[in-house]
């Protein structure tokens, strides 16, 4: 006979299908809940050096994404700082191009005063910050890299500013007899032109030439140099002429054309005497009155603008000025200080810029997008508004209109636009809008591939809730199932087969 017992059919193995069953039950539930298939790396098996993998390199495509976040909001400032610079620019050229702005005594009165508005808007925003970073001092970012406008013009206790400087090296180059540092002699029939000494000031002599076969002119030469004018036994006659050019000081070119006159009223003429020796006389008393009013009118202009160049420094310069006094007889220019001199720029100094300052965007991707003020275009910018604002016209001054003029004509030729040299405002614009579409192009690449990433990743950690659903249903069922049947084998015994 056979005996039927519970040792046939084992509880505990029942027991621990169920447990099973259970755990991986749960297990379930808490993916439902969370959307995950494990609450910790221990769980997710050998996935987990794919998953520890993916977030590593999701991580710095979101570092990278930051730098790209941070680098925008520079570069739109700095856009639009340069582009109002580029404003300022167009607007100070028109201005002062020919016959703008209405008759020569309002222009007079306007064209300093809108210099010195534009120059002081033009030192603020060379002083534009984000968050205290200061973004026109290449990689100084801490201090800001402009002088006060009004210290720069004026001056600051013992620290001589740009209207000081101006002032002295006006005085060197006019000289104490308001020649431009020449000097004139006449002896007998021949008249002599000479600079007075070996110095950057005033009137350099250039070139002489004549339409007169009975005038005899020798070429500037010597140290320092001089050129001369004879007058021979046969006199020149009405309507020829000496004509004398000058270098200026700062480098442009201007001549003085005296003509032969029997009239001794006419302007800018000289009176042909009785002899050579006082026409020689006659000469050189009306080269003397061209002279002084080349000087005293246009050379005062470009003293102006060559004051400029010296006090508002470039990239590897800085400040030069006079050196005196006395400055009418000065012979140099001498390196000025922080001590007697306002240093108008206090930033970073690099030959090149924009690598002054450069933010990782992508593996193997580097933007520069460092600006400094001292560079050529935006130096040039304030060198030309400067030179203007100080300028003082007096309707009363002779000078005023020949000044005028030559202030306005260098400052349309130095404002032009220039889209190819380096450093100009148009080609920093066209490189900070280069570096701003890289970061868009690689911040669109991040989004891309962090997407891609993030797929990736969801398949390692997510749990799809429909599959989730679908297995809780059938292990409910057998969970179920397991129960009826365990209950049931819990209570087999003999008795109840023996009716």
């Amino acid at each position: 006979m056979t005996v039927i017992n519970k040792s046939m059919f084992p509880l505990s193995t029942g027991i621990n299908n169920i447990m099973s069953i259970k755990q991986r039950y749960d297990k379930l539930q808490t993916q439902l809940a969370s959307g995950l298939k494990a609450s910790n790396l221990g769980e997710m098996g050998t996935d987990r050096y794919f998953d520890l993998a993916l977030r590593q390199r999701i991580a710095s495509i979101e570092s990278f994404q930051g730098n790209i976040k941070t680098v925008n909001l520079r570069l739109n400032v700095l856009d639009n700082t340069i582009s109002r610079l580029n404003v300022i620019e167009a607007d100070a050229r028109a201005s002062t191009m020919s016959g703008a702005g209405g008759q020569d005594s309002l222009n007079f009165e306007t064209t300093p005063t809108l210099a010195a508005a534009r120059f002081d808007e033009v030192l603020t925003l060379m002083n534009v910050d984000i968050a205290g970073r200061y973004m026109f001092g290449g990689n100084r970012t801490e201090t800001k890299p402009v002088a006060d406008p009004y210290e720069v013009l004026n001056g600051v206790g013992t620290r001589a500013g740009f209207k000081q400087v101006m002032g002295e090296r006006k005085l060197a180059d006019l000289g104490t007899a308001h020649l431009g540092r020449l000097n004139l002699a006449v002896a007998t029939d021949t008249v002599t032109l000479a600079e007075d000494g070996t110095h950057p000031f005033g009137l350099k002599l250039s070139q002489i030439s004549t339409t007169s076969a009975n005038i005899a002119t020798t070429p500037a030469a010597g140290s320092p140099p001089s050129l001369t004018v004879q007058f021979g036994a046969t006199l020149p006659v009405a309507g020829e002429t000496v004509t004398i050019s000058f270098t200026l000081p700062d480098g442009s070119e201007e001549s003085i054309t005296m003509t032969a006159s029997t009239d001794a009223t006419e302007v800018g003429a000289f009176q042909i005497g009785a002899d050579a020796d006082t026409t020689a006389a006659n000469f050189n008393s009306a080269l003397q009155a061209s002279v002084q009013t080349l000087a005293e009118g246009k050379m005062v202009a470009a003293s102006s603008y060559a004051a400029a160049d010296s006090f508002f420094f470039g990239q590897g310069e800085e400040p030069m000025r006079v050196d005196g006094p006395p400055y009418d007889t000065a012979t140099g220019l001498v390196a000025g200080t922080t001590t007697n001199t306002v240093f108008w720029y206090k930033g970073e100094d690099s030959t090149n810029p924009r690598s002054s300052v450069t933010s990782k965007v992508g593996q193997g991707t580097t933007v520069a997008y460092g600006v400094q003020a001292n560079e050529s275009g935006l130096v040039g910018l304030v060198r030309s508004l400067a030179a203007m604002a100080v300028q003082i016209f007096p309707q009363s001054d002779p000078t005023s209109a020949d000044r005028y003029a030559a202030m306005t004509s260098r400052n349309t030729s130095r404002l032009a636009d220039n889209a190819t040299a380096s450093g100009s405002i148009e080609v920093i614009a066209v490189e900070m809008g280069l570096a701003k579409a890289t970061t868009g192009a690689v911040g669109d690449r991040h989004t891309d591939h962090k997407a891609q990433l993030g797929n990736m990743l969801d398949t390692i950690e997510q749990a799809p809730p429909e599959e989730v659903a679908m297995e809780l249903l059938a292990l409910k069922t057998r969970l179920e199932a397991s129960y009826q049947t365990t209950a049931l084998l819990s209570q087999l015994s003999l008795v109840n087969y023996l009716k």
